[in-house]
């Protein structure tokens, strides 16, 4: 996929690309059936990463609903990460051309991976997703990230899409630290009126720097919204500040950035 020149300027400018239509029919409804099977713990690591095959994926819960077993596992998870280092589906799924072509030509080189995850808000549940960049949360890169993040059902204002501050993606905002939200904005610390839903139809995608504001709501629907999302680094990446994964303390597994090929 060759993305427009405009697409690619206003990548630049706006900290964001959106893609309506990503992948095919066949491919959202197997991403939705694995999405499934995952949020419902059918499937557990099978593939060793540094020679560790952990009991279960990264898993963020619900606050205080993790022992609550009387309610049903996607009514508790919030997200669920690193699959593509130990299940063979998911990293096929972040390796798909479709993805890789437009992070490649965002970048201009080759591409790493650093993570996946699924994200989960139940219809009428889902905490909020404080607004965040996602560069506090990491040692400083240059180029930054790039996060991409696409709609298994359709994301709408009611159901809790993501909400973004176009170009807020060039200037680094002091966090204050959050007990549950790791590190998050007050709504009072940047232009609130500039911010916009990013509405998703199934298998549309939005590609978006990381140090761009963005935030979800809850889910005050009756319908469940489910996003497959990645984290992707340029393979000519450049450590601003030292990278020390025990420092990073949203995460209690160490993975690293990994070269990937499309699939």
């Amino acid at each position: 996929m060759n993305l427009a020149m405009n697409n690619k300027e206003s990548y630049l400018e706006h900290g964001f690309v959106v893609i309506p239509k990503l992948i095919t029919d066949d491919e959202l409804n197997e991403l939705s059936t694995m999405a499934d099977r995952l949020i419902d713990g059918q499937l557990k690591p099978e593939i060793p990463y540094e020679g560790r095959t952990p009991p279960d994926f990264y898993t963020f819960w619900e606050p205080d609903l993790k022992e609550q077993t009387d309610l049903p596992r996607r009514r508790r998870i919030r997200l669920m990460s690193f699959m593509c280092h130990h299940q063979p589906y998911f990293m096929a799924f972040v390796r798909h051309r479709a993805i890789y072509d437009v992070v490649s030509e965002l970048f201009g080189c080759g591409v790493q991976i650093f993570s996946d995850a699924l994200f989960v808000k139940p219809a009428f549940g889902g905490i909020e997703a404080a607004p965040h960049q996602d560069t506090a949360f990491w040692p400083k890169l240059e180029p930054n990230a790039i996060n991409f993040w696409l709609a298994i059902d359709r994301a709408t204002v009611e159901n809790a899409c993501l909400h973004v501050i176009p170009g807020s993606h060039r200037t680094d905002l002091r966090h204050h630290k959050h007990p549950v939200q790791g590190w998050l904005l007050q709504d009072d610390e940047f232009d609130l009126s500039r911010q916009i839903p990013i509405e998703l139809e199934p298998g549309g995608a939005i590609f978006f720097d990381t140090g761009l504001i963005h935030r979800s709501y809850p889910n005050r629907s009756a319908r469940e919204r489910r996003a497959m999302a990645a984290t992707y680094i340029s393979a000519n990446v450049r450590h601003i500040e030292p990278w020390d994964m025990s420092l990073i303390q949203s995460y209690d597994l160490k993975y690293h950035f990994t070269p990937i090929q499309p699939a």
